[in-house]
Parts: structure tokens; sequence; C-alpha cells
């Protein structure tokens, strides 16, 4: 997949089965659900291999960066085993502060727990139409390091899930609320969960972009300087 220098911002062109030519696109065309199989049978082989990356397969990771997004509208469709399990495995593998790893997932997935913890988490309501959710269990023993830490993980969830064709979406339980929440999770104090994540099928509604390609984010030479 290599990149194709366009008026309107990067495009991409994914290769055929040989290799070779292929469609280009960019992010938030029509046809780019299209190509979802063939990033979601290339991402998990290339983040769990020992084999360094080549700019062809780098470029499927950070087009995937550069794609991800929040979802919170999702189909009744479930999460399969085996997705949950590969965004799992992506987000024990996150780095952490001292390689603390101090987190951990609790998997939601019975609809009727997803609405209570909706409901003890306002900010995090979306958890309510979720086919699964992942709260994200901090120990409390640092409040900086968990704040860093929790974040690196939580975005790697939005990957992951982003590469697999899935849509997730970041919602927090607010100070005033994290008691309820521990306790229904079954937590002891001083571990609490702040960050709450919806995993799902997104809906038509959710794939559509809110803005025109090239212009979701300021442009690189307002972000940078040099010294």
């Amino acid at each position: 997949m290599a990149p194709v220098e366009g008026a309107q911002g990067p495009a991409y062109a994914w290769p055929n089965r040989d290799g070779h030519g292929g469609e280009t696109m960019r992010a938030g065309d029509p046809g780019d659900r299209a190509h979802r199989p063939l990033v979601a049978g290339v991402y998990p082989g290339l983040m769990s291999g020992l084999k360094p990356f080549d700019r062809t397969t780098a470029n499927v990771v950070l087009t995937e960066l550069r794609r991800t997004r929040q979802v919170r509208q999702f189909t009744a469709e479930l999460v399969s085993d085996k997705d949950l399990q590969a965004i799992l495995e992506v987000a024990r593998w996150s780095g952490s502060s001292m390689n603390r790893q101090p987190w951990t997932f609790i998997v939601v997935r019975e609809r009727g727990d997803l609405q209570r913890l909706a409901d003890l988490a306002p900010n995090a309501k979306h958890v309510a139409g979720a086919a699964v959710a992942i709260a994200i269990a901090m120990g409390g023993a640092n409040a900086e390091w968990d704040a860093y830490d929790e974040g690196r993980a939580a975005e790697r969830i939005l990957i992951a899930a982003n590469a697999l064709g899935l849509g997730a979406g970041i919602g927090w339980a607010l100070e005033s609320n994290r008691p309820q929440v521990a306790q229904f999770l079954g937590l002891t104090p001083p571990a609490f969960v702040r960050t709450i994540i919806s995993l799902g099928h997104p809906t038509e509604a959710a794939t559509q972009p809110k803005s025109a390609p090239g212009t979701a984010r300021r442009p690189l030479k307002d972000l940078v300087r040099e010294l």
C-alpha cells in the first residue's frame, strides 16, 4: 500500500492479491470499508510477528493510526471471541511506566450489566448500546503514572478495534461516579475505573465522515516547529 499525493490530502493505493496495482482511495471514501478485510488480515499478524517492518507493511499500520476515530453507535451484531482476544492482546502489550503493567481489563458483555454501567457513568452512556465493553481498572498507587499508562492502553484498544473493522469509543467515569463504578465491578480502593471503552460493529451513520477529507486536523505546519 503506497501513498499517493492528491489535492485533498494523502490517499493510499491498496495492492491487489499479487501485490501490484490496486485501487486508490482516501480515508472516509465510501469504498473504504470494502478494504477492511485486508487490514484485518494483515494488522494483527504484523503486530504479533518478529519480522521487522518494511515500507509496505509499515504503511498498513501508519494508515490505521491516522484513520482511528471514536465510534459510539453500534449494530446488534456481536463481537467475536477471536476479535476480542486480538484486541485484548494488543492492550496487554501496551507500554507502561517502569513496565508496571498496572491495569486489569474488565470485559462486560451482558446487556443488563452494560446498561447498569452506563447508568453509573453517564459520561460513558454509549456503553449501553455496545456489544461489549472493556473497563480499564488501574491500581491507584500513582495518579500521574496511572493517567499516562491508562491513556496508552485505551488508544491501542481503539486502534486495534478499527484495524479489525470494528468501532470503539472511550467514555469516562467522572471522579464523583468512580466509587459506585468500582463497587459494581468488584474493585477494592485504591483501585478505580475511569476509562470505559465501548466495542461493536459500527452503524452506517457511525461510519460516515464528519468532515471533508484532510480537514479534520490542523495542518502539520501549525503544530510543528524546530529549534
